[in-house]
């Protein structure tokens, strides 16, 4: 879980509050959103994204120039696939899928049989947080230093994977108001869930982007 692993996640929590800092992709102030189970393009779509640009696969270093202006929409990301999970990375306010179940969001919600996890860094409303759905369309939450996954009191766990996460992440020394949570939370989000990112690839903008509707708008 260090900084310098190309492969583990906690590099995006070490790189939290830095500027793009002349990359062609993305280095600091990424929010992830991760979902095991759902076609790549098609999970894409349900969030408002056009299936056409998607199936192109336009490298996100290479939007301006290869994007008309009518491709683009209120937030862009860079999409790629670890596994069997499929994952999209934004730099700048929060994660849209949060916005999108904030919003209540339907087709972009995670179906039975779809687990999904979601670290948006929120810098328009702190505290960061962290959303996990076990694969049985529910959705748990965590205000990262200010609770837990499970402080749902009456609520059930009937899958045991969110206790699991929220054991990983308790294990890693993510407690309320301790130091360096962010790296921890990736770094425990990687390696609980099994989810490895291509840093190399992510700071060079060579996955493909992908353009997402604001659904507050």
């Amino acid at each position: 879980m260090t900084e310098h692993t190309d492969h583990g996640l906690a590099w995006i929590g070490h790189h939290a509050d830095d500027s793009r800092g002349g990359v062609s992709g993305m280095r600091g102030s990424i929010s992830l959103t991760a979902i095991r189970g759902a076609d790549p393009i098609e999970f894409l779509v349900r969030m408002g994204a056009d299936r056409d640009v998607l199936e192109r696969g336009v490298p996100y270093k290479d939007i301006a120039a290869q994007w008309s202006p009518q491709e683009y929409k209120d937030w862009q990301c860079m999409f790629g696939t670890s596994g069997e999970w499929t994952f999209l990375l934004e730099d700048f306010l929060c994660a849209t899928w949060y916005l999108d179940w904030i919003e209540e969001v339907g087709d972009a919600m995670p179906r039975r049989g779809e687990e999904l996890v979601c670290v948006t860094l929120n810098r328009h409303q702190a505290p960061a947080k962290l959303l996990y759905s076990p694969g049985d369309g529910e959705v748990w939450s965590m205000g990262i230093g200010e609770e837990s996954l499970l402080d749902y009191p009456g609520r059930d766990d009937p899958t045991g994977k969110v206790a699991a996460l929220d054991e990983a992440l308790g294990r890693a020394g993510v407690v309320w108001h301790g130091e360096d949570l962010l790296p921890r939370v990736f770094g425990t989000v990687g390696e609980h869930l099994g989810l490895r990112l291509p840093r190399p690839e992510i700071e060079a903008g060579l996955l493909p982007a992908a353009g997402l509707p604001d659904p507050t708008q």
